[in-house]
Parts: C-alpha cells; structure tokens; sequence
C-alpha cells in the first residue's frame, strides 16, 4: 500500500510521453497499481520528519526524524535516526526492500537496550513507533501478492481526477498477507496525472476497525512529486481512536549518499 514511507513515504511518479485520458484507456487495475507502486523516487534521497501522534482527545505528540534512502540495482534501502524527544532519541529503523521474491530485512535498534534486533515477519504488522502505521506500511508489500479490480474510472480527489482501484490478497498469499500486514483487503485513489496514491480505505482484521489513509501538500521537488503530509487514522466503530502523521520538510533526492550508513554498525552510532 504504502510503499516507502520512510524512505518511502516518498509517494509520486511521473508520466511522459502519455497524456493522462490516453493512460486510463490503457491501463489495467493491476498495471496502474503497479506503476504508482513502482514510481521513480529518486536514486536516493533524504529528509528530515515529524511524527505526530494524536490521541482520540486531539492531544499531541511529536517525534523528530532524519531519513535517508538509497537505490541500487537489487535493493532499495532506507534507514530513519529519531533524534527527539530524549524518550526515543537513538533509536534507529532500518530496512532492505529487495527487488526479487526474497522477502525485505528489517532492523530496530533501541539505545536502552543498546541491541539491533531484527523485526520478524510476524511483527511487521505491529505499530510502527506507537503510530497508526504498521511496519508493513513503512516497508511496502509485494505487488504479485494481491488481485486488483477498478471500482472506479472516473473517481475525483480533492479536485484531481483519479482511479479508485480495489486491492484484495490472491487466495495463495492470504495468510501471508494477513500475518504480514494485519489487513484483510484496500481501497486505493491513485490521481491519473501522477501516479500518486493519494487516498485509501483499509479493512483490519481487528474487528470494527478501519484505517483511512491521505498522502496531501504535493510538491514538484527536483522533478518529483512529493507529498508532504501522509496521515493514518484509525477508526473503531465509526468513531475515531487516533491518528498519525507524517510532516515533510528538507528534501534533498539524487546527492550522493554513502551506502556504509546503511548497515547495523551506523544504526548505533546514530547521526554523525
């Protein structure tokens, strides 16, 4: 669904040489999920965040991040050093989203504890830092793992002309879905003109609960699309929980990045 947002996060892509009707007479369901999936974001890129987490009283917390991702011909890596409050200062994610059928690497290191642990397959489902994003959303999923249906050709997004697309597990990934992700099946609004996925609706398997997700302030960045606000809010029983976001600022794509800040050893010894 969400593919990248830490190092990802980074939703956009463009079109060339196809204008935007010639694309939705073309494309398929699964071909425009896999383009928006897929859109170039850049050969690296880095970024400082907020993460804000808001309780069901409006109440706010906010966490300070730096992230940096690189993209090399087999694996697309991202690493994030939280840098504040002193609650969470240290801790670093980092992880490897490989382009074959191997399943992605993921690593937590927490200064308290003062270990890099791995995060299982089975937690990528979990809350991510205490957000409303999973694990799974920050890391992306496999797009071969999911059946994709338009519902809608001709949906409209705050103005923009977008497709509404249906994502629901191939019955031979359903476990491995569910256990990885926590999500029993999506709705997604991609806008036509940029392959951006700038809207969702999530069915969980907690029972009553939804997530509905925006990608929003899109900017042109070095050539890029760029949204700079992604948020997640959880919904139980038609009423809100919490919700979570994700506050952009100071994007750099295409500098040189040093692929040795992408290993265990830099994630314990923070930013330099």
């Amino acid at each position: 669904m969400i593919r990248r947002y830490l190092h990802a996060l980074l939703t956009l892509s463009l079109i060339t040489g196809m204008s935007a009707t010639a694309v939705a007479q073309e494309l398929s369901a699964r071909e425009i999920a896999v383009k928006s999936d897929t859109r170039y974001t850049g050969d690296s890129s880095r970024a400082d965040a907020q993460l804000i987490l808001i309780d069901r009283k409006g109440r706010e917390r906010v966490r300070d991040i730096r992230l940096y991702s690189l993209d090399q011909p087999e694996v697309e890596k991202s690493i994030s050093f939280f840098v504040s409050p002193n609650d969470v200062a240290g801790t670093t994610y980092m992880n490897y989203d490989y382009d074959d059928e191997k399943d992605d690497d993921s690593w937590l290191y927490l200064p308290a504890l003062k270990q890099v642990r791995r995060v299982a397959a089975g937690d990528k489902s979990g809350s991510f830092m205490g957000s409303d994003f999973t694990y799974s959303d920050i890391n992306g999923v496999n797009t071969d793992w999911y059946n994709y249906t338009m519902l809608d050709e001709n949906a409209e997004v705050d103005g923009a002309a977008a497709w509404k697309i249906e994502s629901t597990p191939k019955p031979e990934f359903k476990d491995k879905v569910e256990s990885e992700t926590g999500y029993l099946k999506s709705h997604m609004w991609i806008r036509k003109d940029n392959f951006v996925q700038v809207q969702g609706q999530i069915w969980t398997q907690r029972k009553g609960r939804m997530k509905y997700y925006s990608a929003q302030q899109l900017e042109l960045i070095d050539g890029i699309w760029t949204p700079l606000r992604l948020q997640m809010i959880t919904v139980r029983n038609n009423e809100k929980e919490h919700a979570s976001v994700f506050q952009f600022s100071n994007f750099v794509y295409n500098e040189h990045t040093d692929d040795a800040l992408f290993t265990t050893q830099s994630m314990q010894r923070g930013i330099q």
